[in-house]
């Protein structure tokens, strides 16, 4: 994997990047990255694809499940995010985010080119991770999707809103425009308490030229989502609030994939992994079993 030691260069914590592991996208920037290893030679590559605001390390628990069937699992913080250069959740081009995720993993499959590779993918990451399979669809075995963005939601996307964005992104692109409700991530306090106190998650707002951008990539997605016919796995709470359960449904329905299915857990939020009454553990279960059936 190409990297870059460069004492001058260091994290938005401050860390120079030459103390840990990262990238270099094609726009010369840094992105922290991880890796995580199974014991042995790896039977499949995976990588984690996380959501607005957050950062791969709050993905340790899933990579260690998949490290036991032998997978490496490997992820980078999106720019503007986590221990990654860029200014906070602030982007010009969603594909900037699709084509880091590409060189990603396109490198570590150099490393080890005879074994599949699969994507996981969570609210923006999961319409990340759709782009990234339209744009390079035999790159990948098949796709993990977890509450996925897929259609933005009707009560913050309103005509008035987005004409407004439309304006501000052009002459104030990082304008904060509303802010993640970070009640509806999780029906367990201890894992909200757990975010709101994680340094490397952005809790400030999102901003103009981040949601049209971010809306670009949902209109794109929802005009192609007849042309898709890779292998894929929803995973949806139907209390989500954050991400809309009928983005996941539409793209369900109109997807040309032989092998797809969606599983939708009744009175979960958004992220199912770590939502309580064995919610989490059964989702996690459920997408484990999905790869290894198909490795």
């Amino acid at each position: 994997m190409r990297k870059k030691d460069n004492k001058e260069r260091k994290s938005p914590q401050g860390k120079p990047y030459s103390e840990v592991e990262h990238i270099v996208n094609s726009r010369e920037q840094y992105l922290f990255s991880k890796e995580w290893k199974p014991d042995g030679n790896p039977s499949a590559l995976l990588f984690i694809c996380h959501g607005v605001a957050e950062h791969c390390l709050r993905y340790d628990d899933i990579a260690k499940r998949y490290n036991d069937l032998g997978i490496l699992v490997f992820a980078h913080d999106h720019i503007g995010h986590g221990q990654s250069e860029g200014d906070r959740v602030h982007l010009t081009d969603f594909m900037h985010y699709v084509e880091d995720v590409i060189q990603h993993v396109t490198e570590k499959q150099k490393l080890y080119p005879d074994i599949p590779v699969f994507i996981y993918g969570h609210s923006m990451g999961g319409a990340i991770t759709i782009r990234a399979m339209m744009e390079k669809p035999t790159l990948f075995r098949g796709a993990v999707l977890s509450g996925p963005a897929v259609i933005p939601s009707p009560e913050t996307a309103t005509t008035t809103r987005v004409f407004i964005a439309r304006i501000l992104g052009r002459i104030y692109p990082q304008c904060p425009i509303g802010k993640l409700d970070d009640s509806f991530i999780c029906r367990d306090k201890e894992v909200i308490k757990s975010y709101q106190n994680d340094p490397l998650v952005y809790h400030g707002y999102m901003k103009a030229k981040w949601g049209l951008c971010t809306l670009s990539c949902l209109q794109y997605i929802q005009a192609h989502l007849n042309t898709i016919e890779w292998p894929f796995l929803i995973l949806h709470g139907d209390e989500d609030k954050l991400c809309s359960l009928e983005g996941s449904q539409v793209l369900y329905d109109r997807a040309a994939s032989t092998d797809k299915t969606i599983k939708v857990y009744k009175g979960a939020y958004h992220q199912l992994h770590h939502e309580p009454e064995g919610v989490g553990e059964q989702s996690v279960d459920e997408m484990v079993n999905w790869v290894k059936e198909r490795m």
